[in-house]
């Protein structure tokens, strides 16, 4: 398996109006959550990952300038990931730079679908954007996919 732009969408439009800002971030956790789990390659600390980005999105879903809180909160998901790749034989760097959370949220989109789709892309470029080197000769670096 490997990360995938068309499952993330998919999620994140099926998550829908939420009751409260704790089960928001529980829907948007499980969505990337699930993205990160087939990632390559493989880090053990996906579960550990997607339940501190559920908590963290729980605060951050309350601010006014949530997209900003995001960004730290990604990171902080994808570096946790990063580490988790060291078992399977890999020093995992995170994405560098940032999703672009408050470009995406300013923009005007005709739909859910639309919606999902531009967040899931983002995220998705983002992602891809990790690179993780092989601990033991040769060295290879490759992208996270």
């Amino acid at each position: 398996m490997t990360l995938n732009a068309g499952t993330l969408a998919d999620n994140l439009q099926a998550i829908g109006p939420q009751a409260t800002v704790a089960g928001a971030a529980a829907a948007w956790a499980s969505a990337v959550g699930s993205y990160a789990a087939g990632m390559v390659p493989v880090s053990t600390t996906a579960a550990a990952a997607t339940a501190t980005l559920q908590t963290a999105l729980t605060t951050v879903f309350g601010w006014a300038q949530a997209a900003y809180g995001m960004e730290i909160v990604f990171a902080t998901f994808a570096t946790t990931l990063g580490v988790g790749m060291a078992s399977a034989g890999f020093t995992g760097a995170p994405p560098v730079g940032s999703v672009g959370f408050a470009a995406l949220f300013a923009t005007p989109v005709a739909n859910a679908q639309d919606a999902a789709e531009a967040v899931a892309n983002a995220i998705h470029t983002w992602m891809t954007s990790g690179t993780a080197a092989l601990i033991a000769p040769p060295n290879t670096v490759s992208s996270w996919a």
